[in-house]
């Protein structure tokens, strides 16, 4: 074998190692990734159990928050959340409506302490569709304050229903929450909330995503990221235009667990952002 043959022969094979490292490394920060079939059930993020609470993070001043939060949360070009002002307004069509197809599901709740939030989990597979193109209703996270603002304002709470594709696209829905009626899905929810770092799964107490939901589903759409390290970007966000009503009492009942759980509002760098009409 000739010197040159064999030099090149070593120079491909150290290009796909580094190649194989390197997608290996980006694979190490994804969700894993799922068949296309629509009947796979292990399309799921971490449940956040754990035997001890030990965040990360903060949402406070300090070494550990929001400023130094760690990945490409200060360093990010499309982070979230946002502050949506003067969107571009588009009708349906041509753009397209949300196709929700959620379905009763046992209740299975968890207290994940280590991300500040109690969430539902659904485990088997609940289907939305957006263009043509299926997403696994994963969880649905609450938060206190909502994330998402509009004209600078805040809603007092939300839930944020998170999705994934098979190829573990992350979408996620924002429905704001705002003071008035008591909500009798929060209620029933409400009795299961377990001690932090644990989950309760309740089989005779079933829950439908779709009551969560407002009836008007017209939204804002905009490209973002996670809201927690290491706010991976590549996240498709919708923020519903009409809120859900829970009484101030469950409102204040949430507080208890967690409050002021909101990341700082991110630049838009003129990023597209558009409304359903």
């Amino acid at each position: 074998m000739s010197f040159k043959r064999a030099s090149s022969i070593c120079l491909l094979a150290f290009s796909v190692l580094c190649f194989s490292t390197f997608v290996l490394g980006q694979a190490a920060q994804l969700p894993p990734s799922h068949s296309e079939h629509p009947h796979a059930t292990n399309m799921n993020l971490p449940s956040g159990v754990t035997d001890k609470c030990d965040p990360q993070f903060t949402y406070d001043d300090g070494p550990r928050g929001p400023t130094h939060w760690q990945g490409v949360c200060t360093t990010g070009q499309m982070q979230a959340p946002i502050d949506i002002k003067d969107p571009e307004g588009i009708p349906i069509p041509p753009l397209p409506p949300l196709q929700f197809s959620y379905q009763p599901a046992d209740l299975d709740m968890v207290n994940d302490c280590n991300n500040y939030l109690v969430k539902l989990r659904f485990p088997t597979n609940r289907w939305l569709k957006y263009r043509r193109k299926p997403y696994r209703l994963s969880e649905i996270r609450f938060r206190e304050p909502g994330e998402t603002a509009v004209d600078g304002k805040r809603p007092p709470m939300a839930l944020q229903f998170v999705h994934l594709s098979p190829e573990t696209t992350i979408l996620i829905i924002e429905v704001p929450v705002v003071a008035g009626k008591e909500n009798p899905v929060i209620k029933k929810l409400f009795q299961h909330i377990p001690k932090s770092g644990k989950e309760d799964k309740v089989a005779n107490a079933k829950i439908n995503p779709i009551d969560l939901m407002p009836v008007d589903h017209s939204y804002y759409r905009f490209p973002g990221s996670l809201t927690t390290p290491i706010c991976n970007e590549g996240v498709q966000w919708f923020l519903m235009k009409h809120p859900i009503e829970m009484s101030q009492a469950q409102i204040n009942q949430y507080r208890k667990y967690y409050h002021d759980t909101a990341r700082p509002l991110q630049p838009l760098n003129s990023r597209p952002l558009v409304e359903s009409k």
